[in-house]
């Protein structure tokens, strides 16, 4: 299939304190040439909290067995707009859990529903003698609407009848846009027994799930405290690449104990990584269409992903697209409106109309804005302060506004720029041009007011041919290139710059 997904197979096992697994692969021919890889990520510690991967040092792609060094930026799953999910909750109502339903009910209408995204849908189920059928709907139309009720059951439950009947209706749902990734879940409330007590086909069960891209999570609690069949629970989520937590033991566990228990799987599911690479066109020495990947955290969290194989050819939604980028899950032709419907076309002569008045209202504040920036910075360092100023050959105001218009230098190549890896603009790209100011003064072209930027930080020069350096203005904190402090120096494809806070790739694709 040409396409832009990829489900996880099971991998081996790794002794480790801390998990990490992928979910899907995204991959797609991007705007700025080349393709993009959209990796979902769950890093987790065996004790449920999220890891902390800010450090782009820690995220290393392997393709096949070697390390392919690509610039990438790091966001989360709540942040995007074009991901559906869907959660089957599967709560144990046998006798024995009467006196914890009430809470259980509790913590998930507020701790979880209540902060999840309204796009998400879920159902909730009960099981015990029997399994009550799922029922998909919008999460909206759930909250607040949670009845958990005991069956009265004191026979072993029948915890795999109501897994396999959650999977059923999971095989069936579909995005509600077509093409868009769909995320699937089941979340299973209870101690593990089941009636059949057939180890082969609890295996069989959560393998089955890893195949159809559900992961199972689980909440383990026995109010009789019998820990041997919650071994259950922690195969079913081992298999599925999903993850068991254990609320608590004894007939009335503590409230707090479920609310944590359900606030770490509100945040495995809003705060997943989403990690988008940068890799070169297909048939480049940067192409990874059709290979096996696999992620590998490094320092403090060491942790090895299973394995997964990128589809063959980049695509839209399942699509193909063979001339173009994606957008809005449609391809999308270089310099041509998307094929898709007139409110489609129309919409993107707005935005063309609207961004032409968009970068003259820029370009005359731009203007404004430098020229107070002069008049407050009445002596600038003489240029034999800078000797590395002095023999570049910067762009002329005509080419600037050539290469603003065009979105090109004059010789054709694509505008260098920087992509922001970190902070409130993650994943947004700016286009640099000779003299872009970085500073904490709102006069800066880009203004970062974090404490830890000065108020003229750091600036960028260009020549005719697109070279770019940046230079360090005397900062408190410095600049730093791949880690190491400069004063200026040379900008080459996928180097990661720091400037204060604030850590960026630059690219010249």
């Amino acid at each position: 299939m040409v396409g832009a997904r990829a489900r996880a197979q099971p991998a081996d096992d790794a002794k480790s304190s801390y998990r990490v697994s992928l979910d899907r692969v995204d991959y797609e021919p991007a705007a700025i040439t080349g393709t993009r890889l959209r990796v979902y990520l769950s890093a987790m510690s065996l004790q449920g909290q999220i890891l902390d991967l800010t450090d782009p040092k820690q995220i290393r792609l392997y393709v096949g067995t070697s390390e392919k060094k690509l610039p990438f930026a790091l966001g989360r799953y709540d942040a995007s707009a074009d991901t559906e999910t869907d959660i089957v909750f599967l709560v144990q109502a046998t006798a024995d859990f009467t006196d914890a339903l009430p809470q259980i009910t509790d913590s998930l209408e507020h701790v979880l529903l209540d902060h999840l995204k309204d796009s998400v849908k879920v159902a909730v189920m009960t099981y015990g003698a029997s399994a009550t059928p799922p029922k998909l709907a919008g999460v909206k139309t759930v909250r607040g609407k949670v009845a958990l009720a005991s069956d009265s059951s004191v026979t072993d439950p029948v915890l795999l009848d109501g897994i396999d009947r959650a999977l059923v209706a999971l095989k069936k749902a579909q995005p509600e846009h077509v093409g868009r990734p769909l995320r699937k879940m089941i979340v299973v409330v209870g101690d593990g027994r089941d009636a059949d007590a057939d180890h082969d086909r609890i295996t069989r069960t959560a393998t089955r799930a890893a195949k159809e891209g559900v992961r199972i999570h689980t909440l383990a609690y026995s109010p009789a405290d019998l820990r041997r069949p919650l071994l259950v629970l922690g195969e079913l989520s081992k298999k599925s690449f999903g993850t068991l937590r254990w609320p608590g033991q004894g007939r009335k566990p503590l409230p707090e104990t479920w609310n944590d228990a359900f606030k770490q799987l509100a945040d495995e599911i809003n705060k997943q990584y989403v990690i988008t690479f940068f890799a070169g066109a297909p048939g480049s020495d940067e192409d990874v269409g059709g290979k096996k990947i696999h992620i590998v955290t490094s320092g403090r969290t060491e942790a090895v992903s299973n394995e997964l194989k990128v589809p063959e050819a980049p695509g839209c939604a399942g699509n193909a697209c063979e001339s173009g980028y994606c957008a809005d899950d449609a391809c999308v032709a270089f310099g041509g409106a998307q094929p898709s419907s007139g409110k489609a076309i129309l919409r993107w002569v707005l935005i063309l109309v609207g961004g032409l008045v968009g970068v003259l209202v820029l370009l005359a504040f731009a203007g404004w804005l430098i020229t107070k920036r002069q008049e407050r910075q009445p002596n600038p360092p003489h240029p034999s302060q800078q000797p590395h100023l002095m023999n570049q050959p910067a762009m002329t105001a005509a080419s600037q506004h050539f290469a603003v218009q065009q979105g090109l230098l004059p010789n054709g190549r694509p505008i260098p720029g920087l992509l922001v890896m970190t902070g409130p603009r993650t994943g947004e790209r700016l286009t640099l041009r000779h003299g872009f100011l970085v500073g904490g003064q709102p006069a800066s072209d880009l203004a970062i007011q974090d404490g830890y930027t000065s108020g003229n930080h750091a600036q960028f020069t260009m020549d005719l041919e697109g070279n770019c350096m940046v230079v360090d203005l005397g900062s408190t904190n410095g600049t730093f290139i791949n880690g190491q402090r400069i004063t200026n120096s040379p900008l080459q494809h996928g180097m990661t710059i720091k400037i204060g806070a604030t850590e960026f790739r630059f690219l010249t694709q």
